[in-house]
């Protein structure tokens, strides 16, 4: 059983995040077509995100280069992100570097990320 505090801390964050953040997209390649020669199309799942930035201690030769989006994402997508999809940000495709969720007690509260163009 997930404790109270968790499932409040997860609708604070979707509450925030979209109120706070912008609405962007998860695009993930997905079978389609028949069985004997299946395609691979894009699909894209709305999502809200929050760029938090990063700090001066955050610089090339960390995992973290100029140009890098630095952000937290809202539990309130359709799917759960995975490091191969691509976060499509006001129109510009970025891939994720990282991408961590934050889970505790099994919940997931929102998802914390670097993406690279």
């Amino acid at each position: 059983m997930v404790a109270p505090v968790y499932a409040r801390a997860r609708a604070t964050a979707t509450r925030l995040i979209g109120r706070l953040g912008k609405p962007a997209q998860l695009v993930r390649q997905e079978r389609s077509g028949p069985p004997h020669a299946p395609v691979l199309v894009p699909v894209e799942h709305a999502c809200m995100v929050a760029d938090i930035g990063y700090s001066i201690t955050d610089r090339p030769g960390t995992h973290i280069e100029a140009g890098d989006k630095v952000g937290i994402m809202s539990p309130a997508v359709a799917v759960e992100p995975q490091k191969t999809d691509v976060l499509r940000i006001d129109g510009a495709d970025y891939r994720f570097v990282d991408l961590q969720p934050l889970d505790p007690g099994g919940l997931g509260v929102l998802f914390e990320y670097v993406a690279r163009r």
